[in-house]
């Protein structure tokens, strides 16, 4: 939690759990990863705190939300839209979410652009030629591999 001045400055209010947090807000984005505290993050109980026609976008892995859950949810209107681009047991997606107009489903692409290649290919030239010039990659990944 932030200083109750910085909450202030920031015009933040602090919820002290999912659930409170749930039943303020409009939009709700899931960006964390999969482990046994985040599979089904959101289920049953985390729908029925959320906001009426509340928005969900899942941008972490398909697991962290129940999906019958969010069948639910959605066919209610508890959840108006949702935004996906991960779903469970990918690629043998549950059809049903490809058939709702009140869903939408990217590929877990977000990466992939033409700018974030040229980068990721800079980066790679540049680190041989350190590599070469000094020795040392500038961002080495299993330098204690290497051999001296």
């Amino acid at each position: 939690r932030l200083p109750v001045d910085q909450e202030k400055l920031y015009n933040a209010t602090y919820c002290p759990s999912l659930h409170d947090l749930l039943s303020v807000s409009d939009v709700v984005s899931i960006n964390c990863p999969l482990n046994a505290a985040t599979t089904n993050l959101i289920s049953t109980a985390e729908f029925a705190a959320m906001k009426d026609g509340a928005y969900l976008i899942n941008t972490a892995r398909g697991a962290v939300i129940d999906e019958a859950a969010l069948k639910v949810a959605l066919d209610s209107g508890k959840v108006a839209r949702a935004g996906v681009d991960v779903l469970c047991n990918e690629p043998n997606v549950d059809p049903w979410f490809f058939e709702q107009d009140n869903v939408i489903i990217q590929p877990h692409l977000g990466g992939l652009t033409d700018v974030a290649f040229r980068k990721a290919e800079r980066e790679c030239f540049e680190n041989v030629r350190a590599f070469f010039e000094t020795g040392k990659a500038n961002s080495p990944v299993n330098m204690e591999r290497l051999k001296k």
